[in-house]
């Protein structure tokens, strides 16, 4: 039976102010995560937590740090912070820290700690202490290590997508960052997918965690509506045209995600030539640009943002109708979180994605993943292909697989076939290998010495 203290917001105690940004922010009922993370955190408890993409992670951890900072007196000494969300990429750091200033209100401090901002901006805010400061951890221990932010004081500890940072190499500067902090800390590991390796940084880092699971790792959220759509590498462009221009498919505000930085650039040129509104962000654009491209997107100026898997885990935009993998990613864990940026916080939403005929391994990868088996159309050949039989295994002679062929294409092992695919004829179990006589010997020579000549 739930619990009637979770029913909404307001029955978990929190104060009017967070209410207030709660209720400005469109959030009414607490979604499972939260549900169950909220109040273990507000026990105090370390938490680990597991849930898909889109479903409410941030106000998990976020509101349960805004109240405990709320019971505080005073600021926040010089230097120093209370909190610290550590966030594998930008965009995710930047959204985090929107979604905390709106929730606490005007009194909150808070700062971004990024590569590609200005550093002179981030170290001033820093010595006058803040609340909160959200950071991808490399730009973090360079201030750090320089003595423009100390972490003895530092009460909360988020690691947001920790499988994520884990791939792009952040397991030294969290465990350096940690370790700073000390031991007495709340800590707070969440992400979408959990990965051995990940719940073995947990283990160091977490006091006898509560691990909370809202859904299967690597699941979907069953609000979107998932299918592919099978088509040549040269073919997607038109592909992807046709889509945009069906009403009944009603793509009012797309991602396309690229597989590579040079794919999205040039995905994003075709549409501009093709007559559609869009932006392009990755790894290769600077910050304001890429913050410029999110921005002309969520105020509804760009239809159409086109991103790598850098912006798989930092977009939260609402309305977001469709998501198109034009490619289909390396990692079939980033599937998910690419399709999660539709169909969040209860909204329904469609994923598509195009495919051709080197990518369905990776096709195989994902529907492993998420335990689904995704439908196909498109191309008529690729389609026949895909949902082709395998080919029979013709039996050759005493029973075994015959020779390679296009009917049977595992031949024989075990041995040189013959010319009717045959096994040589095996010796008798106990008979010696034949010895060379002097003739064959000689006769073997000669052959070398002709063939060297």
């Amino acid at each position: 039976m739930k619990d009637k203290n979770l029913t909404d917001f307001s029955s978990l105690g929190l104060s009017s102010t967070l209410l207030g940004g709660l209720k400005r922010a469109g959030f009414d009922t607490p979604t499972k995560i939260q549900e169950q993370a909220i109040p273990k955190l507000l026990e105090g408890r370390d938490v680990m937590g597991i849930a898909q993409t889109g479903s409410g992670k941030t106000a998990a951890f976020g509101l349960p740090i805004l109240a405990g900072i709320e019971e505080l007196t005073g600021r926040a000494r010089p230097l120093t912070t209370r909190a610290l969300v550590l966030a594998p990429t930008r965009e995710l750091a930047v959204q985090i820290d929107e979604n905390l200033r709106q929730w606490g209100g005007q009194k909150l401090t808070t700062v971004l700690v990024l590569g590609g901002m200005s550093r002179h901006a981030q170290v001033q805010k820093l010595a006058r202490g803040v609340d909160i400061v959200v950071a991808t951890p490399g730009r973090l221990k360079d201030l750090v290590d320089d003595g423009k932010l100390r972490l003895n004081e530092t009460r909360w500890l988020v690691l947001d997508e920790a499988d994520r940072m884990l791939d792009m190499g952040f397991i030294a500067p969290v465990k350096a960052i940690a370790r700073l902090i000390g031991p007495r800390r709340q800590t707070m590991l969440f992400s979408a997918t959990m990965a051995p390796e990940v719940a073995e940084l947990a283990r160091g880092l977490l006091n006898d965690p509560v691990r909370v699971e809202a859904a299967p790792q690597g699941s979907t959220v069953v609000k979107i509506d998932q299918r592919v759509i099978l088509a040549g590498s040269k073919a997607k462009r038109g592909v992807l045209n046709d889509l945009l221009a069906d009403p009944a498919e009603g793509m009012e505000r797309v991602i396309v995600f690229a597989r590579t930085k040079h794919g999205a650039d040039r995905v994003a040129k075709n549409l501009a030539i093709d007559g559609h509104e869009a932006a392009a962000i990755h790894g290769n654009k600077s910050q304001n640009a890429r913050q410029a491209a999110l921005k002309g997107f969520s105020g509804g100026k760009v239809r159409i943002l086109v991103a790598t898997d850098i912006a798989a885990r930092g977009i939260d935009v609402q309305g977001i109708t469709h998501v198109v993998n034009y490619d289909l990613p390396d990692d079939a864990e980033n599937y998910v979180h690419r399709i999660g940026r539709t169909g969040r916080n209860g909204a329904t939403g469609i994923a598509i994605t195009l495919c051709d005929g080197t990518e369905r391994p990776k096709l195989r990868e994902v529907e492993k993943l998420i335990r689904r088996t995704l439908p196909l159309s498109g191309d008529a050949t690729l389609l026949a292909e895909a949902t082709a039989a395998p080919p029979a295994r013709v039996p050759g002679p005493n029973g075994r697989p015959g020779p390679r062929s296009a009917r049977n294409p595992k031949a024989a092992s075990g041995g040189r076939a013959g010319a009717a695919g045959d096994k040589p004829t095996a010796r008798p179990q106990g008979a010696k290998k034949p010895r060379w006589g002097k003739s064959r010997r000689d006769a073997a020579r000669s052959s070398r010495v002709a063939a060297r000549v």
